[in-house]
């Protein structure tokens, strides 16, 4: 018995003509120059700045911003790759305080790097779900990564005062609290992880 093929749709054996091709060519470069210039210090950057960055005609640019939240969201998506490499998994092993070292250093590392960005995509996340589901998803990734490293000793806590522990650890090693100490506060990148230490040793102390 033979079966039958399914052909894909029509549409999909289509080649992308050559407009549609240099419309995500220039959707690409305003997103890489948007990134850029958050990066750079400029949270609210013009059409005529990032068109002067990414090469392309400002008309281009003001076509592309129609919709700013996508390239706002697009650019929040880019600097994720840039920074994956920054994400290293730490080993469970190893003394209480040898983990919460290593964690307050890629803490620090990683959120020095995404400062810029993540203050730009907060501000828009009211208004953008689909940023605000990216910085929900980034907060789950960190979140797992606090409870598996400290799986050891959340164990020993009581059920009942575990959940608020794991609550605790992680706002302590947050984003929102880095931020903090660093902006508002005004203290330097080895002040602050010595405050997050002693946080978070506050919370597995006996």
């Amino acid at each position: 018995m033979q079966h039958e093929t399914t052909e894909p749709p029509e549409h999909q054996l289509q080649p992308l003509d050559g407009r549609t091709l240099r419309r995500l060519n220039s959707f690409d470069r305003a997103v890489d120059a948007l990134l850029d210039l958050i990066e750079s210090g400029n949270s609210s950057p013009t059409a005529q700045q990032i068109a002067e960055k990414s090469g392309i005609s400002v008309r281009t640019v003001f076509r592309l911003t129609e919709d700013i939240e996508q390239l706002h969201a697009a650019a929040i998506e880019r600097q994720i790759q840039r920074t994956a490499y920054l994400y290293v998994q730490i080993p469970a092993t190893g003394s209480l305080a040898t983990r919460i070292r290593a964690l307050v250093a890629n803490r620090s590392t990683v959120f020095e790097a995404i400062a810029p960005a993540r203050r730009v995509a907060e501000r828009l996340a009211e208004s953008s779900p689909q940023i605000s589901q990216g910085l929900a998803f980034h907060h789950d990734i960190l979140q797992m990564q606090v409870a598996e490293l400290f799986d050891r000793e959340l164990s020993r806590i009581s059920r009942v005062r575990r959940a608020d522990a794991l609550s605790a650890i992680d706002v302590s090693a947050g984003w929102e609290t880095w931020d903090h100490l660093r902006r508002i506060q005004g203290l330097s990148i080895t002040s602050s992880g010595r405050v997050v230490r002693l946080l978070i040793e506050g919370v597995l102390a006996k």
